[in-house]
């Protein structure tokens, strides 16, 4: 079991990435804010550490929300103040590993993200919390993900 005790999958996402957004407080969450304005609701939200004056970010949404994202991206474009336009790629889906042990137990993502690995399938963004670890995946590679984490816990 290893800290997991259900994986759960969640298909048909879109990931929405922003590059070289420029590296100032309310950056993130003015592009954010477009999105929940136009009624997208966002997930796996993860940063990179900026780099010199400008930041990477991305998030995760449904791609049945696709003309709301789109709306959303005219929306941000439009921004004086935006000064990186969003990027979208479909065909994800996000495994979802819970468990009671997973605060306690450092190695969960490294089994996770190591068990991945050996069956070939690349991570996209990872997430985490007290309460889950969130891997995206892509689409086509969904059954195979899902098998490799229930053999590496165990399930």
């Amino acid at each position: 079991m290893y800290g997991v005790s259900k994986i759960n999958i969640e298909p048909s996402l879109m990931m929405i990435s922003v590059q070289d957004a420029e590296f100032k407080g309310n950056t993130m969450a003015r592009y954010l804010q477009i999105f929940a304005d136009t009624g997208v609701v966002v997930d796996m939200i993860s940063q990179s550490a900026p780099h010199g004056t400008s930041m990477d970010f991305s998030f995760t949404a449904s791609s049945g929300d696709l003309p709301l994202v789109m709306k959303a991206i005219s929306a941000a474009n439009l921004d004086k103040d935006a000064k990186a336009s969003p990027l979208i790629s479909v065909g994800y889906s996000k495994l979802n590993l819970f468990g009671e042990e997973m605060v306690t137990s450092c190695g969960v993502a490294a089994r996770a993200l190591n068990a991945l690995a050996m069956a070939g399938i690349e991570v996209l963004l990872i997430t985490t919390s007290d309460l889950d670890i969130s891997l995206l995946v892509r689409s086509e590679n969904e059954d195979a993900a899902y098998e490799a984490l229930k053999k590496a816990y165990e399930l």
